[in-house]
């Protein structure tokens, strides 16, 4: 006959140390949901954008200047960092900007935020 093992003072310990982790998580995280004008997604997905578009104009165009002739390198970097820096703006201001579809002015219309 098998013996039911008995649980020791550190596992229960550990295991409402775990419960209680998971619910102060929980509430952090729907604390700073509530504070959010946006939901945590969009912002999220934001960041990325910004990030990627840092990464994308500072790889890219540092590979198109080594690549090129020393002064056709330079014009050839300054007329697509104008470019790319003009279109950035574009779609960052049209996803997110003040008329964009997720703007801080939609999420603030919504009833779902204004409670």
């Amino acid at each position: 006959m098998k013996r039911k093992r008995s649980r020791s003072v550190w596992e229960s310990r550990n295991e409402a140390f775990d419960s209680m982790l998971l619910r102060v998580t929980k509430r952090k995280r729907e604390s700073i949901e509530k504070s959010m004008l946006r939901p945590l997604s969009k912002e999220i997905l934001r960041c990325i954008y910004i990030i990627f578009i840092m990464l994308l104009d500072t790889f890219v165009l540092l590979q198109i200047l080594l690549d090129m002739p020393r002064l056709f390198g330079f014009i050839l970097f300054a007329v697509i960092l104008i470019l790319a820096l003009y279109v950035e703006i574009i779609i960052y201001g049209s996803i997110w900007g003040k008329n964009g579809f997720w703007s801080l002015d939609y999420y603030r219309k919504t009833k779902k935020y204004n409670k």
